[in-house]
């Protein structure tokens, strides 16, 4: 009699185990897939052309895996996805007409508090302020030669969802960017070297990697 019951027991471990590796699986591709769909129609209202849609589309997906693989089935995973969704609409729209909606700013600010840790406040206060002031000082005394409304707002919004020390890198490591791609693709596609640039695809990599790690 013992042994049939044990066979039962192990049975329904067994089960259990092969139903929350199917649950665990399936999961994953829902929420991969809710993030892909959301980055498809996100490209497709922008109507950009095949190309360029196909190759976000292939960035926001390494994006989506990465954050999956990083931090699993969890909040931090789908707030970083969310993040990616919107500097993924804000790049875009920068790419296309120089201009990113002011609703941006404010989702980004919306996010910061999912997953709010009280402990954090002074951390996301002070690094959007180290981003805000030095950027808006530069906007006043050299207005010709400063960045977009766009960019000082979004910049400021990553640094209060980040933090001080990830917030000031992720400005930092964009700006380098822009300031090291921008010419060379100029140069290539022979582009006027004073035409205004977009600056918040390489303020959305900088703020990502930062998330990430």
């Amino acid at each position: 009699m013992i042994r049939p019951i044990l066979n039962i027991i192990e049975s329904n471990s067994a089960a259990e185990i092969v139903i929350n590796m199917w649950t665990t699986t399936l999961t994953y591709f829902l929420i991969f897939g809710i993030f892909f769909i959301s980055s498809w129609l996100i490209c497709n209202s922008l109507k950009f052309s095949t190309k360029s849609t196909n190759t976000a589309l292939c960035l926001a997906s390494g994006i989506g895996l990465i954050l999956l693989i990083l931090f699993g089935i969890s909040i931090t995973a789908v707030k970083g996805m969310i993040l990616a969704l919107i500097l993924l609409y804000a790049s875009m729209s920068d790419i296309k007409t120089h201009t990113v909606p002011d609703f941006i700013s404010a989702m980004l600010l919306i996010l910061a508090f999912i997953d709010f840790d009280v402990s954090n406040i002074y951390s996301m206060v002070m690094g959007a302020l180290l981003v805000f002031i030095p950027q808006f000082s530069f906007a006043v005394i050299y207005p010709k030669r400063c960045f977009g409304g766009a960019d000082l707002k979004i910049s400021t919004a990553l640094a209060f969802i980040l933090g001080t020390d990830k917030g000031v890198f992720a400005l930092i490591l964009g700006m380098l960017l822009a300031v090291t791609i921008t010419p060379l693709y100029r140069k290539i596609c022979i582009k006027d070297q004073t035409e205004a640039f977009p600056m918040i695809p390489f303020l959305s990599i900088g703020a990502l990697l930062a998330y990430i790690i």
